[in-house]
């Protein structure tokens, strides 16, 4: 492989779902439509939203929505967190009131109504709604539904109080005392693409070495931000929002992000990922999404830090496994299977968290240890429904050793004409699974040459085709 083709490779990195929002008084870093009503109404005490918190911090919202308060219950559960009055993360229809649902569907799926989509995507398995992490509906939530959608979505005159809507991203449990955000706001222009990426640099200096123990971002404009990358790189950059490749840098090293439906990350007590003595480079590149043609949008969104000077006994890290060899032929369904052998520097190493990749034509994903290599396969972490809508980090504990293979599956679906290959966008396709773990191994770059980084595993796998 040519030194620039494996370049190319490595820049071709993606939305790793590991975190999301922040905490109390941090020290903030600059790097350098109409709202619709639904009739909140509840007692005086209530909040202008007709919101009310309960002794045990959950919140109650009173609404008239037009929709019988049973399935109003089950939408604001399992719906509403992106699909709310001003949709988000990417989220271009409201699922609030029984006027949304009576709309025609958005696009070339206007020959339906919205309510008809909703009952479609909750049982399409290959891309189910609510998307994972979360729990899709099921029981007798399902059969409340099922009955609506059989009497033809139905109104209703009734008001009713039900659970609120979580938040699109929860506060981290640590305290945060490092914001990085952008020294200016980025302002969406008129006719913006679709998607849009912008990074910008911040810089860090402490006089001794510290861990980052938590992350997470803070979305400010939740309308046109899709998700966040946190990279670490060797030079500053521009603390000015400037246009970047949409997966970053070569030579940017990837610690965290977010996307719809992921999660915050506190790393375990054994690890903590270094800000060594002096000053340490970030790279934040935010992924905007115009569906809603959101012109003069501004967003000033970021990341949180929790950091401590009482060292962790190890470093994190990030790794990539999969594949950088991806051929989907027309009309087919597809799995690649991927082998990448661990050398003696995995000798001890612990592996916590999972972050799946893959982009709209991929449908599940799994990761297996084979012991010395030939040993029975020991599940790592396995996503049965992939969905590119909302992308997450989920919680592993694995232990490996020199001589254990790492296997990776990923299973696509290409409906099309065209064949797919390996790329950045949407319309090409991936198979990476983000793995953090500790203790971190030193990437090997003489003269450029990338011999180990985080995307070795996939770079240098043995792949085939099942």
């Amino acid at each position: 492989m040519k030194l620039s083709t494996l370049g190319l490779a490595l820049s071709m990195t993606v939305a790793a779902a590991i975190a999301s929002i922040a905490c109390t008084a941090p020290v903030e870093l600059d790097g350098g439509s109409e709202k619709r009503s639904t009739k909140a109404g509840g007692d005086d005490d209530d909040d202008s939203s007709g919101t009310k918190t309960g002794d045990d911090g959950t919140k109650v919202v009173t609404t008239k929505t037009g929709i019988p308060c049973d399935v109003d219950a089950i939408l604001k559960k399992n719906c509403q967190t992106c699909h709310g009055e001003e949709p988000v993360s990417g989220a271009n229809t409201s699922l609030v009131t029984w006027d949304d649902m009576m709309k025609a569907g958005p696009g070339a799926q206007s020959d339906k109504k919205v309510w008809e989509l909703v009952k479609a995507r909750i049982h399409d398995d290959a891309r189910p709604m609510p998307a994972a992490p979360a729990e899709r509906i099921q029981g007798k939530d399902l059969e409340v539904m099922e009955k609506w959608f059989a009497d033809g979505a139905t109104s209703s005159e009734a008001t009713c109080t039900a659970e609120a809507p979580a938040d699109a991203v929860k506060p981290l449990g640590c305290k945060v005392d490092t914001v990085l955000k952008a020294s200016e706001k980025f302002t969406m222009p008129p006719n913006a693409a679709l998607d849009s990426y912008m990074c910008f640099g911040v810089d860090v200096n402490v006089p001794k070495k510290r861990h980052v123990i938590g992350l997470a971002p803070n979305v400010d404009n939740k309308r046109i931000v899709h998700h966040i990358l946190l990279f670490q790189t060797e030079k500053a950059e521009a603390s000015k929002p400037f246009e970047c490749d949409a997966f970053g840098s070569a030579a940017w090293k990837l610690v965290a992000g977010w996307a719809p439906g992921g999660n915050n990350l506190e790393l375990p007590p054994e690890a903590g990922f270094p800000q060594n003595a002096g000053t340490t480079h970030w790279v934040l590149q935010i992924h905007y999404n115009n569906a809603t043609n959101a012109s003069g949008q501004q967003d000033n969104s970021g990341y949180s830090l929790c950091t401590t000077d009482e060292l962790r006994p190890n470093d994190a890290g990030v790794l990539a496994f999969g594949s950088t060899k991806i051929d989907l032929p027309p009309r087919s369904e597809t799995t690649i299977k991927c082998d990448y052998t661990l050398n003696d520097k995995f000798n001890g190493v612990k592996m916590f968290n999972a972050s799946p990749h893959m982009h709209t034509r991929g449908l599940a994903m799994s990761t297996e240890r084979l012991a010395g290599g030939n040993g029975a396969p020991q599940p790592v972490f396995e996503q049965k429904n992939f969905s590119f809508e909302a992308q997450s980090n989920y919680p592993i504990d694995v232990s490996v050793q020199k001589g254990d293979v790492m296997r990776t599956r990923c299973k696509y679906k290409n409906p099309g004409d065209t064949k797919i290959g390996f790329g950045e966008g949407t319309n090409d396709e991936m198979c990476f699974n983000f793995i953090g773990y500790y203790p971190a191994i030193p990437d090997r770059t003489p003269l450029g040459l990338p011999l180990f980084t985080w995307v070795t595993p996939s770079a240098m796998a043995k792949c085939s085709t099942e």
